[in-house]
């Protein structure tokens, strides 16, 4: 329905409608911590990508654009010493964990790995404004991106505490968030053909959530059809 419209309003208002597909990169920073010789972050790291995007000039300037990203996901990993919460001797473990923290209890578990995967897909809902120079459009960007982040987390403990405590081996978690944050950007766009453009682009998004808090930079290439 999105798309619909954006191609009707650009039939209404007599100017260009495109669409467009571009292969890209993402490289996140986000917040991390450092505990000894161990780094703890929400997923800092680079990915390849892919966007899609639709969108009209409701003037000979100004327009609109609709962009979906879909990056790979970001892989990173650490180990470090896991606390029990809370312990006692002769006592069963809580089962609440902590990774590479300084804490007041008994150290239960010397070692432990950790790897995490994040992905943030983004649909992003953008205000466009166009400076044409010949062949070449210049257009500048900015709107909300819309965020789905998974982030997928696998702990593994070495088997020779197996016996120690009644924990296993190895287990996951999984976390899905919804955000919302700022995104700006700008493209360049060559025109190769009446309705054909090469264009260059750059996105950046921020977002400050619980499972990413930090900001990504989305480079990208691509071509462009004008209607």
């Amino acid at each position: 329905m999105v798309v619909a419209s954006l191609l009707c309003a650009g039939s209404a208002w007599a100017q260009s409608a495109y669409v467009g597909g571009a292969v890209a990169a993402e490289v996140v920073r986000t917040t991390s911590t450092k505990n000894g010789g161990t780094t703890y972050d929400g997923g800092n790291g680079e990915a390849f990508a892919g966007a899609i995007r639709v969108g009209t000039f409701l003037t000979e300037h100004v327009g609109v654009e609709l962009e979906y990203f879909r990056p790979g996901k970001i892989d990173s990993s650490a180990d470090g010493p896991i606390y029990l919460a809370e312990s006692g001797l002769g006592g069963s473990p809580t089962g609440l964990y902590s990774f590479g923290s300084t804490a007041p209890t008994d150290l239960v578990y010397p070692i432990a790995s950790q790897s995490m995967r994040v992905r943030t897909s983004t649909t992003s809902a953008l205000l466009t404004a166009r400076q044409p120079l010949g062949r070449v459009e210049l257009v500048y960007l900015g709107g909300v991106g819309f965020s789905r982040v998974v982030r997928e987390i696998e702990y593994g403990f070495p088997r020779i505490m197996a016996p120690i405590a009644p924990i296993p081996i190895s287990y996951s978690t999984r976390t899905t968030q919804y955000a919302a944050g700022p995104v700006v950007g700008m493209d360049v766009r060559v025109g190769m053909t009446e309705h054909a453009q090469l264009v260059g682009s750059l996105r950046v998004h921020t977002l400050g959530q619980s499972v990413v808090d930090g900001w990504m930079i989305r480079p990208s290439i691509g071509l462009a059809w004008k209607f």
